[in-house]
């Protein structure tokens, strides 16, 4: 077994996306760009130059990509029983603002919030394919904010970008093993539920973004069709494609895909975590899109 990594030693920068499969591109676009506040930026062709991709820019470097041609063969419904994809999250800088945009679109009764356990506000809605979204504002006293190591910059975005991506474990030892002791991912925060019961662990990727592990998982999903609609998966930015692909070898974890260039010039590879969701790992390419599109705000 290799070496773990740990807190400021980990080679992962942030999330780079959270990937899900659509039955309507019109509608989810619409959706994330109107309701949730996200710009499209730009498209993705396969080989025979067919729409595959549509990339919107959720942060800073952060992208929520949306696959054509889903197929909708089951729930989403929110339900923490469900081993795997839960939920993602995406941070707002005005919450009042997010909640009459979201009453205004039918989407809320009304724009009252409660403080969650974690001391911060915010909504719940689904997109058109069914899959939940959370909306949050950070309150200070939060165990994101106090695991900041920076100072962040505000957005010009109604969003600051991706907060959180949430799944459900089945077995939250291995789960933890691999997202803290392999992937480097502090430990900050641990919620017991209203009974006092163990609930869920928050590991923070970057300042303020995190990984939520849910206990008890029991339900498997198994697709029923190709392309199923919802999560396909979740992408971690690293600074060196190589690096990670060799820290994650010697710790005993198998590449489902080994390190290559993709259509949009970035590199990649791919692993599981324990529970079978598959994570992207990728370096940007300054050819890419996404370097590009930076390049462009920084020159502005």
């Amino acid at each position: 077994m290799g070496m773990e990594i740990k807190g400021d030693d980990c080679m992962i920068k942030q999330i780079g996306h959270n990937a899900l499969r659509v039955s309507d591109m019109g509608k989810s676009v619409a959706f994330y760009q109107d309701i949730v506040g996200m710009t499209k930026e730009f498209e993705v062709f396969d080989e025979a130059n067919n729409p595959w991709i549509v990339y919107l820019r959720a942060g800073e470097k952060q992208f929520l990509e949306l696959f054509y041609d889903g197929v909708r063969d089951h729930s989403r419904d929110y339900d923490g029983k469900k081993i795997g994809y839960h939920h993602f999250c995406v941070e707002v800088e005005d919450l009042e603002k997010t909640g009459q945009r979201l009453l205004d679109a039918g989407y809320i009764n009304n724009t009252a919030t409660q403080p969650g356990r974690d001391h911060n506000q915010g909504y719940w809605i689904n997109d058109p394919d069914g899959n939940a979204v959370e909306f949050v504002c950070y309150s200070p006293k939060s165990p994101h904010v106090l695991s900041n190591k920076g100072e962040r910059k505000k957005s010009n975005l109604p969003i600051s970008g991706i907060a959180h991506v949430t799944f459900a474990t089945e077995d939250m030892g291995k789960s933890l093993h691999f997202y803290q002791n392999i992937l480097g991912f502090e430990r900050i925060y641990d919620m017991p539920d209203d009974d006092g019961n163990d609930w869920l662990i928050y590991l923070r990727v970057c300042d303020g973004q995190c990984i939520e592990l849910f206990y008890n998982g029991e339900i498997k999903y198994s697709p029923k069709t190709e392309n199923p609609t919802g999560f396909m998966h979740l992408c971690l930015e690293v600074e060196n494609i190589e690096k990670i692909a060799e820290h994650l070898r010697k710790n005993g974890i198998t590449l489902t895909v080994e390190p290559l260039q993709g259509k949009d010039h970035n590199w990649q590879c791919w692993a599981n975590d324990p529970d079978g969701n598959p994570i992207e790992f990728m370096q940007i390419d300054p050819k890419s899109p996404q370097a590009q599109r930076k390049k462009k705000e920084e020159q502005q």
